[in-house]
């Protein structure tokens, strides 16, 4: 009690001591109160009555809560001030006949958070009201709310102009719960529907329903739905999405097209390629704990990139906060083929923990190296250290920490400020069993009798680094928000083992790859309410860096001594000798980077208008938009050889000592001139029509246009001409238009989507769209670099054209209940001159090409559908999941002659196709069948999941002869959670298990018996393609089951 509301009481003990001789609580009155402010009922009812109420409204701040209308008819006061009282932070007690109400001390408040969105068109309802009995508050601009009241289980009405109001009751608050929830369009006079739901139910529900009243055909997972499941990373959770397969956990594969096919947006911005030398986003670079959702569009409308092939893959990290909030957690992992057991690896220290790069593995001292150039100007042998050494580690668990937390500044009339910020650290140990046949090695496995030459283990260590902050301003018509995400991840990897190498004889394979990708975006993003009658501007700009780093990679193989302990099976300083590499003289030591500026921006107007033809209503929507980005990149790779042709067995820790080698030749560089920078610009506009034609149809089309002027960035492209004019004496003045002509600067793309509503929770959809693929920046450039990956040299002299695409959907939906969902999807896609790396023949050398077209025909089923209808008590509970992928497709292949003479124009260069036989198979990373499973429990506060992926076996690296191709099998994976909620559900503790089925992946060849296959005049049929002993192994890790355990707590 303030000194105030004590001056207060002592003025009431004065002046009404012996007023009235029984207790004033228990006076009766009669009373009529409309609904209104609390401030303003007790003002009323302290008028009404003759007992004297004393408060200090100003301290008490009344006025933040609201009453419903209700009578009342000769009752104790008591019970009038219970009814007005309820749910505040205001208490009152009885002092010398009078009232006095006063402050509580503050206990524990729970909230309410949600978004409230139109049911049909996905979009927020603004000023929608949110109530709890005497509760209210209003929805902003992004249909968002919050709501403070004590635990407890209330009914929630949720209304606005034009809509049905919606009821749920039996809603139960406990801490923080959020209530994400839609409202149907009113028809005629408004109804009231009650609802009975859980918040679980309606969140997910929420989450459907943007799914259901999306324009594009999409498929999605919610943070929810994420923290059921052991994924540390997106790149693991994806795979869960229906039609989607991933590729080393990192590179999405949509509907039967690789990465390269698939744009990656990060809370509404495209994301440059995080590769050196493809086009392709790293998933596994975002921590799976910054993510609020991540969607999958399936279809693409005119708003969006033209870039899209298999689908645009949307991660929206956490928003800025609608109330205050603090967490923290912290896990641990054991992988039983990891911790407390041998691992061996270059030095590990403290700068590896942190995410950054040793000093031991910069070139000549410095990691900011610009161009090749700069690099060569500075070259000295004498800068060059000998790091080959390797060391002996004990890994202990593999720990993961994060905290974040929020705030939320409220201002008169709804207006308020947002903070949020978030730090995630992790790292990882790993061990896995190693079986191949790359960089040379040949023959059989002496022990299973399979061809698999090379035997050893990958020993990788991970660090994770994340750190996300924003601050938001938001009023009823105004909002706008300001984002900035660092992500960082180290990855250190060493392959090391024993096997049969040519031309090396008996062999130590030492594969030191180490990587250090970091991705800064700051992204700034306003909407504004222009009219009343719904004219909306949005707007956004971002500023994206990434700097992808390989420092100091080490590839060897040598001669080892093998007598005694002098082994590699024995010691980490065996001795060794003709070190040989792949590329240059000696081993090889190699350092490239990949530094790309993104600046991307877009704005648009939303213009809403309705009409009526005789008695039929046309809600209609007109967008229209400009976006584009600017891209500036460099690209430098640098390929050493070190300590060669030392001809005597000397240990490792000596072979590479620059003292053996005083004339400076322990280092000598590979003159090929891998050199790219490049800035290149993209233009869009765009006009989207949304026409809902009565409640049945909506029809959403439109057009986009797009300028890149592809040609003047294109290096290959460049160097062709020289050498074709070299090559036919030099002097001549070519016409290369037929070559140029390939890519337009200009291109239209039209799409269509078509919804027919059965009913309420059924959709049947239509879609078409053109869409485009085009060559990254770093595949229009010279290179030939080493990769362990492809397993041999990867290079790029001859120029590949953009892919067109032409895509066909049709989907049946069927939403039966909250957080329910059946459905079926057919499509087709052609594409025409589809791109992909190819293996050229016996030899390790890979290239990018175009095949001539490609047909992708497939079939997706979802189903998410909950027991509760049961009303058995043990299966209430359960939710189960499931979803599936069929894709049929063919692939024609071409090969391209560049140096040919139109024979009616000796001075045009007439390029010419020569198309190969078809091909029935998917291309590079995709499957012929998808299966995700789920089970969920839930009977809080215990919850325990199972989550089940299989891929089957897919085309891994084309070869120019299809008997020569690579094919996998990729890892089968079963996964477990178990989560309990303790100290009033404020603290969350997981115990996730991964891989409980102990799989492994294959990457192979096959051999086939029959010589008709064998000399290409025959197909192989899908059994011969499947593994079989005998089949060369090109590389099989087994990973091992990992177990881990996280707790978290909410404040």
């Amino acid at each position: 009690m303030n000194k105030k509301q004590m001056l207060l009481y002592l003025l009431v003990l004065v002046c009404t001591a012996g007023v009235y001789a029984q207790s004033p609580g228990k006076m009766k009155l009669s009373i009529r109160f409309a609904a209104m402010r609390t401030d303003a009922a007790m003002q009323q009812l302290k008028e009404a009555c003759p007992v004297n109420i004393v408060y200090d409204g100003r301290s008490l701040n009344l006025q933040q809560w609201a009453i419903q209308a209700r009578s009342f008819n000769q009752v104790p006061l008591t019970e009038v001030l219970d009814f007005l009282l309820q749910h505040t932070s205001v208490g009152y007690k009885e002092a010398g006949g009078a009232i006095v109400l006063y402050q509580k001390k503050q206990g524990h408040e729970s909230s309410i958070t949600g978004r409230i969105i139109d049911e049909q068109n996905n979009e927020p309802i603004i000023g929608a009201t949110v109530r709890i009995d005497n509760l209210g508050i209003t929805a902003g601009i992004d249909g968002a709310f919050t709501l403070k009241v004590p635990a407890g289980k209330y009914t929630v009405e949720i209304s606005s102009v034009g809509y049905d109001r919606k009821r749920i009751t039996d809603f139960e608050v406990k801490d923080h719960v959020e209530l994400n929830t839609t409202l149907k369009r009113a028809k005629g006079q408004l109804q009231v529907v009650t609802v009975t739901a859980a918040a679980n139910k309606e969140g997910v529900a929420a989450l459907y329903a943007r799914q259901k009243n999306s324009a594009a055909l999409s498929d999605g997972i919610s943070a929810e739905q994420i923290a059921r499941t052991p994924d540390k990373n997106i790149g693991e959770v994806l795979k869960r999405v229906s039609g989607v397969a991933m590729v080393d956990n990192k590179n999405v594969v949509v509907r039967g097209l690789s990465e390269r096919y698939n744009g990656s947006m990060l809370n509404g911005q495209l994301m440059p390629s995080t590769e050196l030398n493809r086009k392709q986003f790293s998933f596994d670079i975002i921590p799976s704990n910054l993510v609020d959702n991540v969607v999958v569009y399936k279809t693409i409308t005119p708003d969006m990139s033209a870039e899209f092939g298999g689908g645009l893959v949307t991660v929206n990290t956490a928003a800025i906060p609608s109330e205050n909030f603090l967490s923290v957690s912290a896990g641990g992992s054991f992988n039983d083929k990891t911790t407390g057991r041998d691992f061996k690896g270059l030095l590990i220290g403290n700068k590896q923990y942190g995410g950054g790069i040793p000093g031991d593995r910069k070139l000549m001292g410095r990691t900011d190296w610009k161009s090749r150039s700069d690099i060569e100007a500075a070259f000295s042998p004498a800068s060059f250290s000998n790091n080959w050494a390797l060391y002996n580690y004990t890994p202990n668990p593999s720990q993961n920490y994060q905290v974040a937390g929020g705030r939320v500044i409220p201002f008169k009339n709804g207006q308020k400020l947002g903070l949020m910020a978030s730090l995630t650290y992790r790292n990882t140990w790993q061990t896995q069993d190693v079986r191949m046949s790359r960089g040379g090695y040949e023959g059989k496995d002496s022990t299973s009798g399979e061809w698999a030459a090379f035997h050893g283990q990958r020993y990788g260590f991970t660090t994770n680094l994340g750190a996300l902050a924003g601050i938001g301003y938001s009023t009823a018509r105004h909002k706008i928000s300001w984002q900035t995400l660092f992500l960082r991840t180290l990855d250190q990897q060493l392959i090391f083992g024993t096997g049969r190498n040519e031309p090396v004889g008996d062999a130590v394979g030492y594969f030191d790859l180490f990587t250090q990708t970091s991705l800064w975006q700051q992204q700034l993003k306003g909407e504004h309410l222009l009219t009343r009658n719904g004219i909306t501007l949005r707007w956004n700009g971002s500023f994206t860096t990434l700097d992808k780093q390989r420092p100091d990679n080490h590839v060897m193989n040598a001669n080892y001594l093998n007598s005694g302990k002098d082994s590699p099976f024995e010691l980490v300083d065996f001795s060794i000798k003709d070190a040989q590499g792949a590329e240059g003289d000696g081993a090889l030591r190699t350092w490239s980077r990949a530094f790309e500026k993104n600046y991307n921006w877009n704005i648009d107007l939303i213009t809403p208008f309705r009409f009526n033809i005789k008695a039929l209503n046309f809600q209609n929507s007109l967008k229209v938009g400009y976006a584009g980005w600017n891209k500036d990149r460099l690209f430098w790779v640098l390929n050493t050889g070190s300590g060669y042709n030392t001809g005597q067995y000397q240990p490792l820790t000596e072979y590479f000592e620059p003292t053996l080698h005083p004339d400076g030749k322990h280092i000598s560089y590979d003159e090929f001139g891998d050199d790219l920078h490049k800035t290149a610009s993209l233009h869009a506009g765009y006009v989207m029509m949304d026409n809902r034609i009565g409640n049945k149809l909506r029809l959403v089309w439109g057009i986009r246009a797009e300028y890149y002027n592809l040609n003047g960035v294109n290096q290959v492209l460049d160097s062709l001409f020289a050498g074709i004019n070299k090559g036919r004496g030099g002097n001549n003045k070519f016409d290369y238009s037929e070559l140029k002509n390939r890519e337009p600067n200009l291109n239209f793309f039209p799409s269509a989507n078509l919804t027919y509503n059965l009913n309420s929770g059924m959709n049947l959809r239509l879609a078409y769209s053109k869409s485009i693929i085009r060559p990254d920046l770093r595949e229009m450039s010279f290179f030939r670099e080493y990769d362990f990956e492809l397993g041999g040299t990867y290079l790029s002299v001859t120029p590949v054209r953009s892919t067109l695409l032409h895509h066909y959907d049709f989907r049946y939906e069927w939403y039966p209940g909250p957080g329910e969902v059946i459905s079926v999807s057919f499509f087709y896609k052609k594409l025409n001159y589809p791109m992909e790396i190819y293996k050229q023949g016996d030899n390790r050398i890979y290239e990018l090409r175009n095949n001539r077209s490609a047909d992708n025909k497939g079939i997706e089923a979802e189903v998410r559908k909950s027991l509760a209808f049961t009303k058995v008590s043990v299966l209430r509970n359960i939710t189960l999941y499931g979803n599936f992928t069929w894709l049929d497709a063919k692939v024609v292949p071409m090969s391209v002659n560049y140096n040919l003479l139109d024979p009616t124009n000796p001075l045009k260069i007439q390029p010419v196709e020569t198309t190969g036989p078809e091909e029935n198979r998917p291309q590079t990373g995709a499957s012929n069948y998808i299966v995700n499973a789920g089970v969920y429990y839930d009977a809080r506060p215990v919850s325990l999941s199972f989550s089940y992926n299989y891929v089957s076996n897919r085309m891994f690296r084309p070869a120019l002869y299809y008997r020569e191709s690579l094919f996998e099998r990729p890892l089968e994976g079963l996964d477990a959670q178990l989560s309990i909620k303790l100290l009033k559900q404020k603290m969350q503790l997981r115990i996730n298990a991964s891989n409980l089925l102990n799989s492994r992946s294959l990457v192979y060849r096959n051999f086939y018996v029959d010589p008709a296959i064998g000399a290409g005049t025959k197909t192989p049929s899908t059994k011969q393609l499947l593994y079989q002993k005998g089949d060369l192994i090109d590389y099989e890790a087994s990973p091992g089951r990992t177990f881990s355990t996280t707790i978290s707590y909410n404040f």
